[in-house]
């Protein structure tokens, strides 16, 4: 059986209307070992011939076996398969890749075999050394002559054993020294048992060889046979071995390991291009980071504020627009307020007693309003004392006239860095006006001693809406301002325990039993609290959502340069198809490229956001900014993505390309 043989093999090409046959009908059997030279003149189609040969092209029609199979009927991966196990190449401009020494160049195929670093790497070297060109391993091919070139495109050919060496015009950009050299390289092969198919135009070459074959407009017109006597060589030629490809899962990683490496040189040769695609998707990733970490921040901060001020806590006051006209409704007893203190679920009562006054302190005065507190005042209105005491019980017992004094009062009625505990402050009454009540009688004024300075515990949210406030005992505040016991408001500490909604269904059940109609009002705060956090989430998500924009024109970015990147190495994607990358080796490279360009530029991005968020922080104390590791490892992420995302197209772009047509462009 012949090693290779067509059968009626016709190759036509497309132009417009146009059908222009390349190859017409060709029919010929080669047998293993022999040395043949295709001949022809320029458009005879003895280069189609040598790509159809070489599984680098599919005939229109025919048959073409190899080794008993036929190719024409295989597919991209199949046809992959079989250059990458059985073929070697030698182009006539080399076609090395040139960000790739020596040694790289010559070890491609076996990276395509699956075969580990090591192992390649040590196959290149012998073969390379053997071929003359141990000094120049890590030479690039710039660096080497076109001679030394030439060498290095056969040890690529042999380094998967190279049953088939396919020789494209192999001296024709040679000296005449070097061409002589590359012939007696390619008859030692032959001795060694390898088939070697030599295409030329010039008959001086052909006179090497013993078998040609001349080619006149896409047909066989002279072939003078396998030589008589000719006897195959052995299933493999005698050459060194070639190196064993691993399994699956070692191709696998050898692949990934070449396409993170491959396409880290890419982005390395061309630098400026590849900051500036990394721009985009660093302004990208930055402006979403940086917006989620803000907003996540002013979220915490608002969320705090105001949750310190609704949470666990269920306001009523007196007055419901449901009831009927001339209704008035009733403030709350005290013996009611007692009856629900206890009830389940609440912890506390905090009344709210309250009257607008004039303080005075010497020559200072401000309007004000007086709070009765009790024990429960403070914890109500998230308050703490940040300067000297709050009331004991004896202040309580002792009915004693004694204040607390809140920031905006203090800085009112004092000067700056003047101490106010220990000072006493007048109270006028006259005109005063308790809350829900008609305006008090006309009073002299009392004086009152400063004995504590209050402050909002930790919330930008406070509970004065913008007035000064001053705190008397309750006891105080009922004998000396309002006698009257009734209150228009409190507020119902809860009992986490106890689900709020249970708890305010059992104060209204009570509250309209004593009263004999619902003529207050209520809101479930918790409640309240969780419907505003569901806006500030929406909020939250519009503004990552705007942010995102920036990251979608950085991917169209990436999209856009992977495109031209396909383009301008159209000829190293044919080389890596012709020494036996499938298409999936192909996709793979380009893919992992984008999605590396991606994370670099997600890198940056995470820099720079990290950095924003601490010189906000350095400038400013009343948001903190917090760029979590979560955060950092979601950009992370995302910019992965939308290297995966945006540089699908171009990697099947690429992928698609036939070996042929590839290795054609410039």
């Amino acid at each position: 059986m012949s090693l290779i043989e067509l059968k009626d093999v016709a190759r036509h090409y497309q132009l417009g209307d146009i059908d222009v046959p390349a190859l017409d009908g060709v029919s010929l059997a080669i047998q293993a070992g022999e040395f043949v030279a295709i001949m022809g003149q320029s458009g005879s189609g003895k280069s189609t011939l040598m790509n159809v040969l070489g599984c680098l092209d599919n005939p229109t029609r025919g048959q073409f076996l190899i080794g008993g199979t036929d190719a024409s009927t295989l597919g991209p991966d199949q046809l992959a398969a079989l250059r990458r196990e059985r073929f070697g190449f030698i182009f006539q401009r080399y076609h090395l890749l040139p960000h790739l020494d020596a040694r790289a160049n010559a070890a491609l195929p076996a990276v395509y075999a699956g075969a580990g670093a090591s192992a390649r790497g040590e196959r290149a070297r012998a073969l390379l050394q053997r071929l003359g060109l141990g000094e120049r391993l890590h030479h690039r091919p710039n660096e080497l002559s076109g001679g030394q070139q030439q060498r290095v495109s056969i040890a690529r050919a042999l380094m998967n054993g190279g049953q088939i060496i396919l020789a494209d015009e192999p001296t024709g950009a040679l000296d005449s020294a070097s061409g002589a050299e590359m012939l007696r390289l390619l008859k030692e092969l032959n001795g060694r048992g390898h088939t070697i198919i030599l295409v030329t135009h010039d008959a001086a070459v052909a006179a090497h060889v013993r078998r040609v074959i001349e080619l006149k407009d896409g047909k066989v017109v002279a072939d003078n046979g396998t030589p008589a006597g000719h006897v195959p060589p052995g299933e493999l030629p005698s050459d060194a071995p070639p190196v064993q490809g691993g399994g699956w899962l070692r191709r696998t990683q050898v692949q990934w390991r070449e396409a993170v490496a491959t396409a880290w040189l890419a982005l390395k040769g061309n630098r400026l291009r590849t900051a500036l695609s990394m721009l985009g998707i660093s302004i990208g990733i930055a402006s979403v980071v940086s917006i989620v970490a803000l907003t996540t921040a002013a979220r915490s901060s608002i969320e705090k504020d105001v949750g310190s001020m609704m949470s666990g806590r269920l306001p009523f006051w007196a007055g419901n627009p449901s009831l009927p006209p001339g209704v008035q409704p009733k403030p709350f007893r005290p013996n009611e307020i007692d009856s629900l203190r206890a009830l389940e679920g609440v912890r506390g009562i905090t009344l709210n007693r309250q009257m607008q006054l004039t303080a005075r302190y010497q020559s200072r005065d401000a309007t004000v309003q007086a709070v009765a507190g009790d024990v429960n005042t403070l914890k109500g209105r998230k308050l703490k004392i940040v300067q000297g005491r709050y009331f004991g019980s004896m202040d309580f017992e002792a009915h004693s006239q004694v204040l607390v004094l809140d920031e905006k009062a203090r800085d009112a009625l004092f000067k700056k860095g003047q101490s106010p505990l220990g000072q006493v402050v007048l109270l006028q009454l006259g005109g005063g006006q308790a809350a829900g009540q008609v305006p008090a009688p006309p009073s002299t004024a009392l004086p009152f001693t400063v004995i504590g300075i209050a402050a909002t515990d930790g919330g930008a949210i406070s509970f004065s809406g913008g007035t000064s406030q001053l705190y008397l005992p309750h006891t105080t505040f009922a004998r000396k301002l309002e006698p009257r016991a009734d209150v228009w408001s409190f507020d119902v500490n809860l009992d986490n325990a106890v689900p709020p909604n249970q708890v305010r269904e059992h104060i209204v059940h009570r509250l309209k039993a004593l009263h004999g109609r619902e003529d207050f009002s209520s809101f479930n705060a918790e409640e309240e609290f969780r419907k505003f956090k569901q806006i500030t989430s929406a909020m939250a998500a519009v503004f990552a959502g705007v942010a995102a924009i920036s990251l979608l024109v950085g991917g169209v970015g990436v999209m856009n340069i992977m495109l031209v990147s396909v383009s301008e190495r159209t000829r190293e994607i044919g080389i890596r198809m012709a020494v036996g990358a499938r298409q999936g080796d192909v996709r793979l490279q380009f893919l992992v490229e984008a999605v590396v360009l991606c994370c670099l530029g997600g890198l940056v991005g995470v820099l720079l956001s990290w950095l924003a968020a601490q010189g906000l922080n350095a400038a400013q104390k009343q948001v903190e900014v917090v760029v979590s590791w979560g955060a950092l490892g979601v950009a992370f992420a995302v910019s992965s993505l939308v290297g995966l995302v945006f540089g699908t197209l171009p990697a099947r772009r690429a992928a698609a390309l036939s070996p042929v047509d590839a290795l054609a462009r410039e």
